[in-house]
């Protein structure tokens, strides 16, 4: 396997890394030719990184021939590539690569980060202070896989209250985050058995399977969320779904259909697993109310606090069916033991003072006036070109561009200028055959603004309009 270093906090996308270093390799010899490449699964287990990323960097490689794909046989190094290139020192030293560019100078849409200046730290920090100098010594030793039974205790009274979930603290685990939540269900996934995602799907939960080995097929979403009428013959072990704010489309799931994927888990003997990352920031309304609501015994919810507090918390939680409480139970003890205690406690606290639902308040209010100047710098600068939508909660939306096609070449000049942005086709699955099972909305981008101030949007909608204007003209 090459070694290739990537440089995560780069403003050059992964997929542009990927591509740049073989590219590299095959012209100054390093790759030879007729030298074969390690599969996409392959490369993208040893880079941690999502099998997409790989397939777009091997899409580039192959349309501007320096490799070439054998049907059945693998990828492999084109002839006659190796090429001793002179290099200008003046212009080395001249020109400073992109990754080095100030973070500052770089406009992020991101998805999934909340606004981080607004993280209220200082509440946190006085309560995690007297949580420290008042903590028991038997605290301190090792404590139950499930989690801290009052925060578990506090979450139950929440979770009823503000998401309608039909729970007790003795059905919640707590996590590292949702990522550990998705990795410890992923273990119960037979040999033979596999997982039903969504297609569009988080990078998150389709890194997490696929660096777990878990096979997946994936089930068309429409405008109505996941069209439950092609659920297969042959069931899966775990059905993944975001049924109140599908992402990224944001689109939500209708009663109906929900009530269709339950009766199929009940009938299959599945479970469905419901990703709820975000449904507390809806703004016309009250949030839509889960669906574990409707069965707690085949839906296993799933919750976080990186969107509503803060990422670097790392903290997660269940809310397993009673026939899955022993067995979770068991397979976190084996991960790691238990989350952290002093975490636990000062967010046990947290929600008990009522801290939790200020700062949902706040930030709902925060959202809702960044969504609505994002719609309106879009609109007024791209005019009738670009039509929003999934704009209904969250912190993202999707904007769709009448006569774009963002391709590879597109979005290398949007990286140029700065501006860091994912087009929606980037979450699509891609068959065996590298043809999408749905289509990829190439003439759409997803703009987080959770972490995003008005100036900015501002500047980064300017920014992207002049890069976009030569398309916007072309047809």
């Amino acid at each position: 396997m090459m070694h290739i270093t990537l440089d995560r906090n780069s403003t050059i996308s992964l997929t542009r890394q990927i591509y740049k270093h073989i590219r590299e390799a095959v012209l100054n010899g390093t790759l030879q030719q007729y030298e074969k490449l390690p599969s996409t699964r392959e490369m993208a287990k040893y880079l941690n990184v999502a099998r997409n990323v790989i397939i777009e960097s091997y899409e580039q490689l192959t349309a501007e021939g320096y490799i070439y794909t054998k049907n059945g046989a693998g990828t492999y190094v084109n002839d006659g590539i190796y090429f001793e290139r002179a290099t200008s020192i003046s212009s080395v030293n001249n020109r400073k690569p992109i990754e080095n560019r100030p973070n500052k100078n770089v406009i992020s849409f991101r998805t999934g980060i909340p606004d981080l200046a607004s993280i209220p730290i200082k509440k946190w920090g006085q309560l995690y202070k007297s949580i420290t100098l008042s903590v028991l010594p038997q605290q301190m030793d090792y404590q139950s896989s499930k989690g801290e039974y009052e925060l578990r205790r506090q979450l139950s009274i929440y979770l009823r209250r503000v998401r309608g979930v039909n729970t007790h603290p003795e059905n919640i685990l707590i996590t590292n985050g949702a990522a550990q939540a998705f990795s410890l269900l992923c273990q119960h996934v037979s040999e033979d058995g596999y997982a039903l995602v969504e297609n569009p799907l988080s990078y998150g939960i389709l890194h997490t399977l696929e660096s777990r080995q878990v096979k997946i097929q994936a089930i068309p979403v429409d405008e109505f969320g996941m069209v439950t009428e092609k659920l297969p013959n042959i069931p899966p072990e775990l059905i993944f779904t975001t049924p109140s704010h599908q992402f990224p489309t944001g689109v939500i799931l209708p009663i109906k259909r929900r009530i269709q994927m339950i009766q199929y888990a009940k009938k299959h003997n599945s479970y469905i697993v419901e990703d709820d990352y975000d449904s507390e920031f809806r703004f016309d309304g009250s949030p839509i109310q889960s669906m574990q609501s409707l069965d707690p015994t085949c839906v296993i919810y799933v919750g976080t606090f990186s969107k509503t507090l803060m990422p670097s918390l790392r903290m997660g939680y269940m809310v397993l069916p009673d026939a899955l409480c022993a067995q979770m139970e068991e397979t976190k003890y084996v991960a790691d033991l238990h989350s952290p205690i002093l975490e636990q406690l000062t967010m046990a606290k947290f929600i008990e003072a009522g801290s939790l639902d200020l700062h949902i308040k706040k930030m709902r209010s925060i959202y809702l006036k960044r969504r609505n100047h994002l719609i309106k710098c879009l609109e007024n600068t791209f005019e009738d070109t670009v039509s929003i939508s999934g704009a209904e909660a969250g912190m993202h939306l999707v904007a769709t561009f009448k006569t774009i096609n963002f391709d590879s070449l597109v979005m290398h000049k949007i990286e140029d200028n700065n501006i860091q942005i994912t087009p929606i086709r980037k979450h699509y699955l891609l068959d065996e055959t590298n043809k999408v099972l749905k289509h990829p909305y190439n003439d759409s981008l997803i703009f987080g603004y959770g972490n995003t101030n008005i100036l900015s949007l501002d500047d980064g909608i300017k920014r992207l309009h002049t890069v976009l204007s030569p398309y916007l003209t072309k047809f």
